[in-house]
């Protein structure tokens, strides 16, 4: 039996960092990650219940999901990056980076979210 391992991994991001060039995420800011996304060749874009999604296939061929708050989310503006990863034994790894311009505790909760999504993601992967 082959034994799989999941690790998350997350940075988040808050307002004051949302203007240095460089953030967790590659971007300075949501505008500019959602606008660069849209217009590269490698990425499907997809609105699902008003959050922008993109997903894009990063380096060695991981799969990166972008999640993108919808105007008059509680944590807008605010992007999510996901980058899941296979080792060569198998192990999966998803990392999480974040900027967030809500309040703390608005940004807080979006991120509780996203690592409970990376749990399901985690217990759905030991099924298989």
């Amino acid at each position: 039996m082959k034994t799989l391992m999941v690790t998350t991994v997350f940075t988040v991001v808050v307002a004051t960092a949302l203007q240095a060039e460089g953030t967790a995420i590659g971007y300075p800011t949501y505008e500019a990650a959602l606008e660069a996304l849209k217009k590269r060749n490698d990425t499907k874009v997809t609105v699902k219940l008003g959050w922008t999604i993109v997903k894009q296939r990063g380096e060695n061929n991981f799969l990166v999901l972008w999640s993108f708050t919808p105007k008059g989310h509680y944590a807008h503006p605010a992007a999510v990056k996901r980058t899941v990863e296979r080792d060569s034994s198998g192990n999966v790894y998803i990392q999480m980076a974040a900027i967030c311009g809500a309040a703390k505790s608005s940004c807080d909760k979006l991120m509780q979210q996203f690592r409970q999504l990376n749990q399901n993601i985690k217990n759905d992967l030991k099924k298989k």
